[in-house]
């Protein structure tokens, strides 16, 4: 099955490694094949003071474990999302959280679900019939 991460999955794994989110991310590749737009990787830089703050690992454990995550998926760069799946994301995202397009048009791109822990992207995709996010809870369902 492919996935792709939202930021806010890979901010929990890294937060706490050992945690149903880290368990799958990181050991469970063989039933899911993890994408996420290039983004993700600046959203890490930008926010990697605040994750080694709340982070309960010392900085090489932290680094580590990023590396780690950073490896199990499969990053495509936004220039290769076609038009029309970034005009649907947008269409999407606009009144909910436009910050979420590049994750929602890859995921229409490449045909897969949106692994996301944000509550209020998948309320406002659900209202408008959109049924592209999954949740922990969903995958933890169908690891077992």
């Amino acid at each position: 099955m492919k996935l792709i991460v939202d930021t806010n999955i890979v901010f929990s794994t890294l937060l706490n490694p050992y945690s149903a989110i880290g368990e799958i991310l990181m050991n469970i590749q063989d039933e899911f094949t993890f994408f996420a737009p290039e983004l993700l990787k600046e959203e890490l830089k930008r926010y990697e003071p605040k994750i080694a703050a709340y982070s309960k690992l010392n900085p090489k454990s932290l680094s580590d474990i990023e590396a780690l995550v950073l490896s199990t998926i499969n990053f495509v760069s936004e220039e290769l999302i076609s038009e029309q799946s970034w005009v649907k994301a947008f269409a999407l995202t606009k009144d909910i959280d436009e910050d979420d397009t590049p994750f929602i048009a890859l995921g229409i791109e490449l045909d897969a679900k949106l692994w996301t822990g944000d509550k209020i992207l998948s309320k406002g995709l659900a209202k408008k019939g959109a049924d592209i996010i999954i949740t922990t809870t969903d995958l933890k369902k169908i690891t077992k």
